[in-house]
């Protein structure tokens, strides 16, 4: 006949542990384990140490930085990217995850469904071939048209301060230098508007990027 408990506390309290021909060895194991914390057992040290010297899984290098100071802005979309490549060139393979097909991961996009892999790959292809490579080559480009044009540097005192008045050869020179100028500030911008726009999409990939 079962024995009636009262409370759930008086259950619990009652409980036997399940007799079992223990060694003396899984004897000395289990009392281990149960008083010694997990993160300082021996395999899980050398997994730290492993981690800590080899392995730096959450450190992060933005391949296109150098290890000097940098805007905070600009750090964050490196980071962001770095991580994104780093899990498409590592993680990201087809025996992990069913990317396509039936059940592949799908997300919505300017209105319109795609594959979540098939977002990844977009973000990661203009980061490094647009926003890494084409934007540079064309800011290059203007730079050098407008340096054949540079003016003369001329300061000129106004009061108690220099003032830079530039001097140009030609009036045409000082044309072409100004929209130069204007051209790599546009450029800019767009590169910029361009670059938050994708930093958003990349947020919304997010909740897909683990294998």
């Amino acid at each position: 006949m079962k024995k009636a408990y009262d409370s759930v506390a008086e259950m619990v309290a009652d409980l036997d542990e399940p007799e079992m021909n223990e060694t003396k060895w899984e004897k000395i194991k289990y009392a281990y384990w149960r008083h010694w914390p997990y993160d300082w057992r021996p395999h899980q040290i050398w997994y730290r140490l492993k981690c800590f010297l080899w392995h730096r899984y959450t450190t992060v290098k933005p391949r296109y930085l150098a290890h000097t100071w940098c805007d905070r802005d600009t750090l964050l979309a490196h980071m962001m990217f770095e991580i994104l490549s780093d899990f498409i060139e590592k993680e990201c393979s087809p025996g992990h995850v069913e990317w396509y097909g039936e059940h592949g991961h799908k997300i919505e996009v300017a209105g319109e469904e795609k594959y979540v892999r098939d977002e990844m790959q977009d973000l990661y292809d203009w980061w490094h071939v647009v926003c890494q490579t084409e934007y540079p080559e064309v800011d290059d480009l203007l730079w050098a048209e407008a340096n054949k044009h540079r003016p003369t540097r001329n300061l000129r005192q106004e009061g108690e301060f220099s003032v830079w008045d530039p001097q140009f050869p030609i009036e045409e020179d000082k044309e072409l230098w100004n929209n130069c100028v204007r051209a790599t500030s546009k450029l800019e911008q767009m590169r910029v508007t361009d670059l938050q726009r994708r930093l958003h999409r990349l947020i919304n990939v997010m909740p897909y990027m683990w294998t």
